[in-house]
């Protein structure tokens, strides 16, 4: 039954094995799972130049036809809730099968509008840094200095990211997918850690207001990573949506 697919797209320095106890429990209840890794990430490689979301949309909508999947679940854990809506918004997919169900988790979509100035602040101080480490001496503590003043004030993925993909990562961060929202159709189901410390609770109140037909799921007391902290919790969230 094409209902009983589901696709699980990770997040940002994820990959597909930090989903595989969720997938075990699913795959228990007759649901079919695929989770790749999105490029990039695990096991596959970067792309060549710098993505956006469109981008891996793209890449992901071709990996679900090479798959022979034309109708199915869709889940997006942070950066790959990005994708998910993106992909859910998109009247093109409907015309190929299209998704039934929608499952965000953790899903980062909605961009401070004062972000994008933020990180280009950030990354001049970067480049400034950059200059006057290069002096003699002084370029001898450039690598402590520089792990330093990430973990202070910059983005920690921003930090994790290798070549090209610190440029994807200050792509997909300046995009506010805010208005792909309201063209979901998908019944949608909304799940957050209730201390969730890299995407805001408050975001679950903007996608349940735009995203019509949509319930919200919040678990007390737990974070981000809820793959990883609570698989049973949320594989048994996601079985009750899919089955209802």
């Amino acid at each position: 039954m094409e209902s009983r697919k589901l696709l699980i797209l990770h997040g940002w320095d994820s990959n597909s094995g930090k989903w595989q106890k969720v997938k075990e429990i699913l795959k228990k209840s007759g649901i079919e799972v695929l989770v790749p890794d999105l490029p990039g990430f695990g096991k596959n490689p970067p792309p060549q130049k710098a993505w956006g979301i469109e981008n891996y949309k793209e890449w992901v909508m071709k990996f679900t036809e090479e798959k022979g999947w034309q109708r199915f679940n869709l889940l997006g854990h942070s950066f790959g809730g990005g994708i998910a809506i993106k992909m859910a918004a998109d009247p093109a997919l409907f015309k190929k099968g299209g998704i039934d169900k929608l499952i965000l988790c953790g899903c980062a979509a909605i961009r401070d509008e004062k972000k994008p100035k933020k990180v280009l602040f950030f990354y001049s101080l970067v480049n400034a840094g950059k200059k006057f480490f290069s002096l003699p001496v002084l370029n001898k503590i450039y690598p402590l200095s520089k792990k330093i003043f990430y973990r202070l004030y910059g983005p920690t993925d921003y930090y994790l990211a290798k070549g090209i993909m610190k440029d994807i990562f200050k792509k997909i961060i300046s995009e506010d997918l805010k208005v792909n929202l309201e063209k979901i159709k998908s019944p949608t189901l909304i799940l957050w850690g209730e201390r969730d410390d890299l995407v805001p609770l408050s975001h679950t109140r903007i996608l349940k207001e735009k995203i019509k037909n949509s319930k919200l799921v919040i678990f007390p007391g737990e974070k981000h990573a809820l793959n990883l902290q609570i698989p049973e919790k949320l594989a048994k969230e996601v079985i009750k949506f899919l089955e209802n």
